[in-house]
């Protein structure tokens, strides 16, 4: 029998993404598609609703019998509009749950992010899922990913019918990302680092995501799962592969000057990422590869360079 599936945020990359995959699927029936702009992909399938997640829309899943829903709609670039962001991720996601209790959906992916384990500078790597959730102070991003992720949690254990997917995923690249939020340490002129340091970062390719979510979802398979491609790149590699020159100063120096960079609108990337700059998480997808046998296509390096010829190409 096929199933309706909903996404949250259709219209980003990833969604636009998920739903074409799910065009071609054919143990799916229609697939409700909710942002606040349409998708330029067209299906069928696709019954979209223009509207934000910060309004209800249980009257949208309970028409269509929604079976199963991903929720993508959140706020990733840092924001001068913190209340805005909460409405947000929260709202949102509260929106989510009220919504799929009221039309019985019996599956929920939520994409979360790796961000939620904080500045994890003297744990072992790499970071498994039974990591503590330690959010930089001041991140709101993680603080909102967390909270998403215990109204997620609340609801599941309210209701055992229900299958709860949570992933925490590294940073997304690929064609698909150019001008997004992700790409944002590549839009000043030269990347700035911390002098002595050069961490390892991971990356996932949106095809593989995508790929992991159909899976999920086939499968209805519940669980936190990290999602990275393969190995890892240095942040000097990463900076020569994107041809940025990069400019490393003292920590003591780079924080203030990226503070005063935020506070004159110069620049995006929030005053709290330095520490992210400084130690970026690393998590193990181990257990994605036991539990679900899921290989990664594209390693850490692959998804940024496929990026990389995407935004030289003009795309």
């Amino acid at each position: 029998m096929k199933k309706n599936v909903a996404i949250t945020g259709v219209s980003g990359y990833v969604g636009t993404g998920l739903l074409a995959r799910l065009d071609g699927d054919s143990g799916v029936g229609q697939i409700i598609g909710i942002d606040t702009r349409e998708p330029w992909y067209q299906s069928p399938k696709l019954v979209f609703y223009r509207r934000d997640v910060r309004r209800p829309f249980d009257d949208i899943f309970a028409a269509h019998k929604v079976a199963a829903a991903v929720h993508l709609a959140f706020v990733l670039r840092p924001t001068r509009r913190p209340a805005l962001a909460r409405e947000i991720d929260i709202q949102g996601t509260r929106n989510l749950v009220a919504a799929c209790r009221q039309a019985g959906v019996r599956h929920v992916v939520q994409l979360s992010s790796y961000t939620v384990y904080g500045v994890q500078r003297d744990s072992p790597a790499p970071l498994t899922e039974a990591a503590l959730r330690c959010p930089m102070a001041g991140l709101q991003y993680a603080r909102d990913k967390i909270e998403a992720e215990r109204v997620l949690e609340d609801f599941g254990a309210a209701h055992r019918d229900v299958t709860v997917t949570v992933l925490r995923s590294a940073p997304i690249m690929g064609p698909g990302a150019v001008g997004s939020a992700a790409t944002i340490l590549f839009e000043l002129p030269v990347m700035l680092g911390v002098t002595g340091g050069d961490p390892p970062m991971q990356f996932v390719h949106e095809d593989d995501l995508v790929s992991l979510i159909a899976l999920l979802l086939a499968r209805r398979q519940g669980g936190v799962y990290n999602v990275a491609g393969n190995g890892a790149i240095k942040y000097s590699q990463v900076a020569r592969l994107v041809g940025k020159r990069l400019l490393n100063l003292p920590a003591w120096l780079l924080e203030p000057a990226i503070r005063l960079s935020w506070a004159l609108h110069v620049q995006s990337v929030s005053p709290v990422g330095v520490s992210y700059i400084k130690y970026p998480p690393v998590v193990s997808t181990a257990r994605l590869a036991e539990e679900l046998g899921f290989r990664f296509r594209y390693s850490s390096r692959q998804a940024l360079a496929a990026f990389v010829r995407a935004s030289r190409s003009g795309r």
